[in-house]
């Protein structure tokens, strides 16, 4: 892409030309099914593992870190948009552009910033699929389970294949609006069952640890970082925008729908941790009752609710895949193979969640490596790269931002990536 210097302001949102815009309501609505999932059921497992004060302050402090470093990221794929004159640039390209014009010791990553984003946010996105698929499983079992018709949890996973094939069909974003439209009522609905039996019965919060063992921070860090980031969908939205402008800043969408995210995460979280304690499980409706009704019909709209998710978090990882495919074979964005592909992956999140039924743990693993990066240490490498040549600002507080990003996310990644891999084959050594 050629970079020509010129002295009128080229505004790359004034230049987008986007099939089927998404208004602001239909983003807001797709933020909110995006980051509330089961992420958000896993919270209470992961204050068990950090302590409910401790969980509290690290939820709110690393909640605002990842969407201070969205706008961070964000602003920069704009601002490189502008340098370029381009209308729109995908992440992958970004890190690229903006590795090319960084300090030297740095510029001979350029090469490969494209292959290794593309392939993070495949991975992030097939490990979500992974978990979703092993989520709608476990709920279904727990449910027939309880009719008395008791059958291997396998056989729900592979059940799976077809509906979930028929939802990853559906290509475009705003086609999936309904779909995303439906969770997030069904979720609402839930939600509130959930929280009619987690505020009952409550014991003195003097019995709950407030600071637990410092080992189970990795796992609590991982979780949060899942439960709250989806980056590869939150740009995907961005790029779909009719009014992409309203995106960004103190009162736009993006701090709207994650703000609303992390107030939803903190509650659950803090309340399900009170009622339950060490009981706590993976997914916070497996500790409700299931002789009554309503808890059956939560879990019910649960997994329906992440079935219909499904899509949207796939979304990301066939869009890299087919990208690169079709490049590599020169093929139309629109060639049928692309429904072929969608298939395979979709088969492959299924043999996936038969080999693994941990879901906390993958959620943790998954979190951690993918999301520190994604999230937190290349939005600072970008920002680094493009405020090289121009100054980082008075005291160089872009620099100390920049550079605590990427210090955050590199001692959060790689400790709780280590932690969880270490909790997994651990579990596997015990069912061997």
């Amino acid at each position: 892409m050629e970079n020509v210097n010129t002295n009128d302001v080229y505004d790359p949102h004034q230049h987008r030309k986007i099939e089927n815009p998404m208004s602001n309501f239909e983003v807001y609505i797709s933020l909110l099914k995006a980051s509330i999932g089961i992420g958000c059921l896993a919270m209470p497992k992961a204050f068990q593992a950090a302590g409910w004060l401790n969980g509290l302050i690290s939820t709110a402090i690393i909640g605002c870190v990842v969407i201070y470093a969205l706008h961070v990221l964000l602003r920069g794929m704009y601002e490189l948009c502008k340098r370029q004159r381009v209308p729109q640039l995908n992440y992958p390209d970004s890190m690229a552009l903006a590795l090319e014009g960084g300090p030297k010791y740095l510029r001979f990553l350029s090469g490969s910033a494209r292959s290794t984003i593309d392939f993070i946010l495949a991975f992030y996105h097939f490990g979500v699929c992974c978990a979703y698929v092993i989520f709608i499983a476990d709920n279904l079992k727990e449910l027939i389970d309880f009719y008395g018709y008791e059958i291997d949890n396998r056989f729900y996973i592979f059940a799976l294949t077809v509906p979930l094939s028929s939802i990853y069909l559906v290509r475009d974003l705003k086609n999936l609006v309904p779909f995303n439209a439906l969770a997030d009522a069904l979720i609402c609905f839930s939600f509130l069952i959930v929280f009619y039996y987690i505020l009952t019965d409550l014991s003195a919060l003097s019995q709950r640890v407030a600071f637990a063992n410092i080992q189970g921070y990795p796992l609590f860090f991982g979780t949060v970082l899942f439960a709250i980031e989806s980056v590869g969908v939150i740009i995907s939205i961005e790029a779909k925008m009719k009014f992409p402008k309203d995106y960004l800043g103190l009162y736009g969408l993006l701090n709207m729908g994650l703000g609303t995210s992390l107030m939803l995460y903190a509650l659950v979280a803090f309340f399900g941790y009170w009622r339950y304690g060490e009981r706590v499980k993976d997914s916070i409706t497996s500790n409700l009752p299931m002789d009554e009704l309503l808890p059956r019909l939560a879990k019910l709209m649960f997994a329906m609710a992440i079935y219909l998710s499904f899509a949207l978090q796939g979304y990301v990882t066939i869009e890299v895949c087919w990208r690169r495919y079709s490049e590599y074979m020169t093929l139309k964005q629109s060639h049928p193979l692309e429904y072929v592909l969608r298939i395979a992956i979709v088969l492959g999140a299924v043999l996936a969640a038969v080999m693994s039924s941990q879901l906390v743990l993958i959620l943790s693993l998954v979190g951690s490596f993918s999301l520190s990066y994604l999230g937190l240490i290349f939005p600072g490498i970008l920002d680094l790269c493009l405020r090289y040549s121009s100054g980082f600002g008075r005291y160089n507080i872009y620099l100390w931002q920049d550079l605590f990003l990427i210090t955050f996310g590199f001692f959060g990644g790689v400790v709780g990536t280590w932690f969880s891999i270490r909790d997994l084959y651990t579990t596997y050594q015990r069912l061997l």
